[in-house]
């Protein structure tokens, strides 16, 4: 089964689907109107030939068709395999590549509320997280484990700390504690200071969806 394609395209576009579908087109019709060389400079990534970048999402292969405007991964074990990415997943890389600008990382981790107009959001981000605290509260281990099935890797700093890379240029730290007879289990997500050059501060909440989704196995 396709390990990236999730249930969230249906969840985003059940009441608006034909909208979702425009910006869709839109985003990669604006794509393949800018310099592609430009693009996949800035997003860290590789042009295969004139019509095709290639990328990593979440540390596995993507390939961007431009010319057929399709978005698909290949499947492992050196097959040349096609599996088309569902439009959630590939809406993401879009963003991604049409937000991208090449700054350098900072280096150092934010908050989301520092992000761009993250005030506006962050007040959101811990009820986007609670499904992921309930279900690993008493297992900071099993949730390390999950982590690394998605590309993470371990963040020393931290005992049960994981750096995710949906992106090259955009990884998310993700710092667990669980539950103590003092404190209730809790978890930080943490944005480098570049975030913003990469994706929109919306869009990060969309990533956090999307990870959390993986983490919960929903």
């Amino acid at each position: 089964m396709n390990d990236f394609n999730t249930n969230l395209f249906s969840e985003a576009v059940s009441r608006s689907k034909e909208n979702f579908v425009n910006i869709y087109n839109k985003m990669f019709e604006e794509l393949t109107s800018r310099d592609i060389g430009s693009i996949v400079s800035r997003a860290n990534c590789r042009l295969m030939d004139n019509k095709r970048i290639k990328l990593s999402f979440f540390k596995k292969e993507i390939i961007v068709d431009l010319n057929k405007k399709k978005i698909y991964f290949l499947k492992s074990g050196g097959s040349d395999e096609e599996e088309p990415l569902d439009m959630y997943s590939s809406s993401l890389i879009l963003h991604y590549l049409l937000n991208a600008d090449g700054t350098p990382p900072a280096n150092n981790w934010i908050s989301y509320r520092e992000l761009p107009g993250g005030l506006f959001y962050w007040q959101t981000i811990p009820k986007v997280l609670e499904p992921l605290v309930k279900k690993y509260e008493n297992n900071g281990e099993g949730f390390l484990k999950k982590t690394f099935e998605i590309g993470g890797e371990k963040y020393a700093q931290f005992k049960f700390g994981s750096v995710i890379y949906p992106f090259k240029m955009f990884p998310v730290l993700m710092i667990f504690d669980e539950k103590s007879m003092e404190f209730e289990a809790n978890i930080r997500v943490l944005f480098d200071g570049s975030a913003h050059h990469y994706l929109k501060t919306d869009v990060v909440k969309l990533i956090i969806i999307y990870i959390v989704k993986k983490l919960c196995n929903q």
